[in-house]
């Protein structure tokens, strides 16, 4: 009840900032600020069924809603890339206050179809960029299992994976969302094997089962990711490309040393095939829960200015700068939530003691 009358009142006082003008007050009133959007897909790469990509619809927004959002911000804030914003925001920049779209993992419509959108609206985007795709071909478990739930029913894809890894809590976890028939059992799927399995008997299963049924990871990693020649033109457009890690594991599962692995390792990359090191870095999955302290140190020891999380906020002069707050948006991205956050509109209500971030 608590957390529904919550959402009741973020909508109703969202939506009276952005009908009634009042934003762009608070705008005025609030100190200068960044806000991140955060995206993954412009529309779903390779076409959802097509040329083998198959992700979830809070992956991805379309361009007209896309497009329609940057417009909105453009006209009434300053478009950036995150690094610049940031530096504008350091040197106590006066005037109107920022946005920088983000965009997640380095998948191939970012340029087919990001570029150009940009160019139109006059947006600066940050791509963050894993490197084993493009240096290997090869894509992370979930590709797979959005790939495999694509072409088989959840409980079928639950019972194969069984036979793989024997019993185990989170396999009984697993069986029991198909057995209880949960509403969007993907979801609920994806997240005991990202949080309660171990990832090198869940990967394990997941490639043989993606082989049983004649998947082919070269080709799903080139219909869902773009290569480094593509990567190179997003650069000489403007567009500001960072790290992502290289394999886009969870880095709080993972020791320190292989957090810095990881970590350094995409920035190592990305150096190598770019010309430049990476300024900006964003958590994979992102949440809180998904980095720890260890990972922040290994940011910083990569040599990044910066890391952005998922979760909601806007970015100002005294932000911790491992753990950047992002507003994430898809198709069902409301215009209005979004503008009063960017206004400073929930963090004033912050400051009076009133909290209805997320």
């Amino acid at each position: 009840m608590k957390h529904r009358l919550k959402l009741f009142l973020r909508q109703v006082y969202a939506r009276l900032l952005f009908h009634s003008g009042l934003h762009a007050v608070v705008d005025r009133l609030m100190p200068r600020r960044l806000t991140i959007l955060a995206g993954h897909c412009v529309g779903v790469p390779g076409g959802n069924g097509s040329g083998g990509a198959q992700l979830p619809p809070d992956m991805s927004i379309s361009p007209e809603r896309l497009e329609g959002i940057l417009e909105w911000f453009a006209r009434r804030y300053r478009m950036c890339t995150i690094a610049e914003g940031l530096r504008e925001i350091d040197a106590g920049a006066r005037g109107k206050s920022f946005v920088a779209l983000s965009m997640d993992d380095g998948y191939r419509d970012n340029h087919d179809r990001l570029l150009p959108l940009l160019e139109r609206t006059g947006a600066r985007a940050t791509v963050f960029l894993e490197s084993r795709p493009l240096d290997e071909r090869r894509v992370n478990w979930s590709h797979k299992y959005f790939w495999l739930l694509g072409r088989m029913s959840p409980w079928d894809f639950v019972h194969g994976y069984g036979e793989r890894v024997g019993d185990s809590p989170h396999f009984h976890a697993m069986n029991q969302v198909v057995t209880e028939g949960r509403l969007e059992p993907r979801y609920h799927l994806k997240r005991i094997l990202k949080y309660e399995a171990e990832a090198e008997p869940r990967d394990r299963a997941i490639d043989a089962i993606f082989a049983e049924q004649g998947g082919d990871e070269r080709a799903l990693c080139e219909a869902l990711y773009m290569g480094w020649d593509q990567a190179r033109a997003m650069q000489a457009s403007g567009v500001e490309l960072g790290g992502h890690t290289v394999s886009h594991e969870i880095l709080s599962r993972l020791a320190p040393e292989e957090q810095v692995r990881e970590v350094a390792g995409g920035a190592e990359a990305m150096e190598r095939a770019l010309g430049q090191r990476p300024v900006s870095f964003a958590y994979p999955w992102g949440r809180r829960w998904d980095f720890d302290d260890a990972s922040r140190e290994a940011v910083r020891r990569a040599g990044f200015r910066c890391a952005v999380t998922m979760h909601a906020g806007t970015v100002g002069p005294r932000s911790e700068r491992t753990a950047l707050a992002r507003l994430a948006i898809d198709d069902g991205a409301e215009l209005h939530l979004l503008a009063a956050e960017a206004c400073g509109g929930f963090e004033l209500l912050r400051r009076v003691g009133l909290d209805l971030s997320e």
